[in-house]
């Protein structure tokens, strides 16, 4: 069986509120269509059936309110009507438009002819919701004064269930960390899973959205069970203010206020819920065991089950507690490790290994998963990048680096933002250099002694031709020359001066040349960057 609002009944039903004007519901039109499914969703854009099919037509006999969001129609059909068939029940309203149509498998409407036939009755309801429905209507009689009314009987059950549940789950009890507040990429939600309050059971299936107020806020569960159309449900929603109470609302229905989680204004949410480590079936956390049971809070621990003496049976789940009179217990431990872990994360630090320790990766940069690692994303965000964008983000990459302490508004490093990177760099200098006047001077310079000799001297005549000696032209007719030899007076042994100009006063250029390597370093060595996550 299918039932729905149709397109054309939700805007007349958007129109009405709009306006400000009452919904006004006419009749019932029961109709046998052709091939129709009774399984299949509500075709809700389709409009009335035709003629043809419309068996019956009639005004609605009682209408009434089960909820403010629910108002209920009902059809009584009396055995002096018939014969016909119907498998499609339609609401219309005053203006002829459409507003719910329901499908049930063919059912059958007999007129009452003795002794030849026994009619039968039909009576048929349609509950309508929507928000304000009963405002709308402008209904004011509870459906239960003309309807026969289990109410009584029911609220008795629910009523024994939930006192039931609060002997075994007190006031309020989580289950390990259901619906337990936490933040994932910005958005706040609540978690998927199951806590009992006053002894009403609520159950998420799926983590669910929180939109909180300006912070701080603390946030408190707000639990009822309220009537559905004819069954009772639980209901919750996240409510926020300083200090809230159970109350009773306008409808009668009592509500039951815990807190969740508060929230401050960085962001940080401490948990409020009053949680036990449940994580399967009650009875494993009831059942009676042999011998020492670790999960068995509530039992004293003396000689005779450790052999180890008396000890006290005061035990605290307070990782703060600083008494010499209380033991601390397993869940301090942890909750204590867990406050040291948390405050680590995002720390950067070296080791003297190839490979990081656990719990923290090699900062080299790489982009690691925003859900998996979220509480390290939480710390740092996108800061080093913002990896693909949607599902990761870059961790810090400070390989080959000197670490320099952020200036943070001290003006040393001035303009510089936390985790940033710098170029090296040298600081600006002036180098000196000079060389020393040599004053004027005047180089000296010699000739060496050659001794006492003479010179040749060579003489010559034009001869003519056919004479011996050096041709001095060429031609049909040859002209000689004709040398003779002949010694001049020595001279004696002696030299010859040479004059050598003064240099004046002068300097020379001195040409400097480049020393060092590649950068400037202090003596180093070098370890694994880690950062812890």
């Amino acid at each position: 069986m299918g039932a729905s609002i149709t397109l054309a009944g939700e805007s007349l039903i958007a129109q009405k509120q709009g306006a400000g004007e009452k919904l006004e519901i006419a009749r019932f039109v029961l109709a046998l269509v052709p091939g129709l499914d009774p399984n299949a969703p509500v075709d809700r854009a389709a409009g009335k059936p035709p003629v043809a099919q419309i068996v019956f037509t009639k005004a609605y006999d009682r209408k009434g309110y089960v909820s403010p969001n629910q108002v209920i129609y009902s059809l009584m059909v009396g055995s002096d009507i018939g014969d016909w068939d119907f498998n499609w029940i339609g609401l219309e309203a005053a203006g002829g438009e459409l507003l719910a149509v329901a499908t049930v498998p063919v059912q059958q409407k007999r007129k009452n002819i003795p002794p030849l036939q026994i009619g039968n009755n039909v009576t048929r309801n349609f509950l309508v919701e929507f928000n304000g429905a009963q405002a709308l209507t402008g209904i004011t009689v509870d459906a239960s004064t003309w309807q026969h009314d289990f109410t009584v009987r029911l609220n008795g059950i629910d009523q024994r269930e939930r006192l039931s549940n609060r002997d075994v789950f007190g006031r309020v009890c989580f289950l390990a960390d259901s619906l337990q507040m936490e933040r994932s990429f910005g958005l706040y939600q609540v978690k998927a899973g199951i806590a009992y309050v006053e002894g009403v059971r609520v159950q998420l299936a799926e983590p669910v959205q929180a939109q909180l107020p300006a912070l701080p806020a603390k946030a408190w569960l707000d639990v009822a069970l309220v009537r559905e159309g004819s069954d009772t449900v639980a209901a919750w929603k996240v409510v926020f203010g300083e200090a809230k109470t159970d109350y009773v609302d306008s409808n009668g229905t009592a509500h039951y206020v815990v807190q969740l989680a508060s929230v401050a204004v960085t962001g940080e949410i401490t948990d409020l819920r009053q949680s036990e480590p449940i994580t399967g079936a009650l009875v494993k956390q009831f059942a009676l065991r042999n011998g020492d049971y670790p999960e068995l809070r509530a039992r004293a621990t003396t000689k005779e089950d450790v052999d180890l003496g008396e000890l006290p049976n005061a035990k605290s789940d307070d990782p703060s507690t600083n008494s010499s009179e209380i033991l601390a217990t397993t869940k301090a431990l942890n909750a204590l490790r867990q406050i040291i872990a948390d405050s680590e994360v995002g720390e950067v630090f070296m080791v003297a290994m190839d490979t990081p320790p656990p719990g923290s990766f090699k900062a080299n940069g790489a982009a690691v998963s925003r859900t998996v690692y979220a509480r390290l994303f939480a710390k740092i965000g996108t800061r080093y990048g913002a990896g693909d964008g949607v599902n990761t983000f870059n961790l810090p990459d400070p390989r080959g680096f000197f670490p320099r302490f952020w200036d943070d508004g001290r003006g040393i490093d001035a303009g510089r933002v936390s985790g940033s990177t710098q170029a090296d760099l040298i600081r600006s200098h002036t180098l000196t250099g000079s060389t020393s006047a040599a004053g004027a001077h005047t180089p000296t310079a010699y000739t060496d002694v050659q001794g006492a000799h003479t010179h040749g001297v060579k003489e010559g005549s034009v001869g003519p031709a056919g004479t011996t000696g050096e041709i001095l032209t060429s031609g049909d007719d040859l002209t000689y020359v004709v040398y003779s030899y002949s010694t001049t007076t020595s001279a004696g042994e002696h030299g010859h001066n040479i004059t050598v100009n003064p240099v004046p006063d002068h300097v020379h250029p001195v040409t400097v040349s480049y020393v060092g390597g590649l950068e400037t370093r202090p003596q180093n060595i070098a370890f694994l960057a880690c950062i812890k996550y």
